[in-house]
């Protein structure tokens, strides 16, 4: 239950940092990088004093399968993927909405866990009250922001292909956020579930092949961000500073304790009770977060939708 709860907390910080990224205008591609690339590093590093220090595991228990390897390559561009997404996606219909997308997605890993990977089957009921829940605490926030933002926009009334235009590219970000962080969840899974076959039920065996899958996923990450940035000319465009760095520090730090727990809550709990409760805990908490830090209000909706939360959380066990 430990690594269930950390998971949500430090889930539900990715679009508040991304949100405060462009707020004060640091290139999200740049954070994206430092990122992974810290993650990178901060997780590789124990894994090495762990093979090179007194009754230090073997380098054979830190080697991943083919399988394992071939998840990660998935997992890492997936997770990259899901960000630039997340990052387009909030500048263009808010946290609020995005972070439904993303959460919302939840249908998918228990879903295909379901079918490919012989999960128990989730309780379906749990599920549907967890998306209601989601659009009652949600939908009535990003009217008020969709209101806002019309009400901000230039006095002279744009034409109305350009506002259907501009709703369609919205609802296209919003389905892409849905479909990145499906499959992203349902291939952390898949990577999960390929190391254990190697552990044979050894909980510390297993322990350093989680270790190990999560270093890789953010390796192969970090290079699919070198890569974007190096594509799309963002080190030409914006010169590297403090801000970024610390930026990209601050959101891996975030990634590794999220992803690890994941992971590890991913060992012991089946996609069809982990999922629904990760991702109904994420969307409470950055609720709780938008109420008590940045003193939003909510809406009798937004209450009726965390008490209906509640309901569906106590029917996912």
């Amino acid at each position: 239950m430990i690594y269930l709860l950390s998971a949500i907390i430090f889930g539900s910080l990715f679009s508040v940092v991304l949100k405060l990224c462009q707020r004060w205008q640091i290139d999200s591609q740049q954070v994206i990088l430092f990122n992974y690339a810290s993650a990178f590093v901060i997780t590789l590093v124990p894994i090495l004093f762990r093979m090179a220090g007194p009754g230090g595991g073997p380098l054979q228990d830190f080697t991943l399968r083919p399988a394992s390897v071939g998840a990660c390559v998935l997992q890492g561009v997936l997770f990259l993927t899901g960000f630039s997404i997340m990052d387009l996606c909030t500048w263009r219909c808010g946290v609020a909405l995005t972070t439904t997308a993303a959460r919302a997605s939840l249908v998918l890993p228990v879903l295909l866990s379901w079918i490919f990977l012989s999960q128990p089957a989730p309780s379906w009921l749990a599920v549907g009250l967890i998306l209601a829940a989601m659009v009652l605490i949600v939908l009535p926030a990003g009217e008020r922001n969709t209101a806002g933002s019309l009400q901000s926009s230039s006095a002279e009334a744009r034409p109305a292909g350009a506002k259907t235009s501009g709703r369609r590219r919205a609802a296209m970000a919003l389905v892409a956020v849905f479909l990145a962080f499906g499959l992203s969840d349902f291939t952390l899974k898949l990577a999960q579930h390929s190391v254990e076959p190697v552990s044979a039920g050894d909980a510390t065996l297993l322990d350093r092949q989680l270790d190990a899958l999560t270093c890789v996923i953010f390796l192969m990450a970090s290079l699919a961000g070198l890569v974007v940035c190096l594509v799309t000319g963002s080190f030409r465009k914006h010169q590297v500073d403090w801000r970024s760095l610390l930026a990209g520090l601050a959101l891996g730090l975030v990634n590794i304790v999220c992803t690890s727990c994941s992971l590890k809550a991913l060992s012991v709990l089946s996609t069809g009770t982990f999922y629904p409760l990760y991702n109904m805990g994420i969307v409470i908490l950055a609720t709780l977060i938008g109420v008590l830090f940045f003193k939003e209000k909510l809406r009798p909706l937004q209450i009726a939708g965390l008490a209906l939360s509640i309901v569906a959380i106590a029917l996912a066990f």
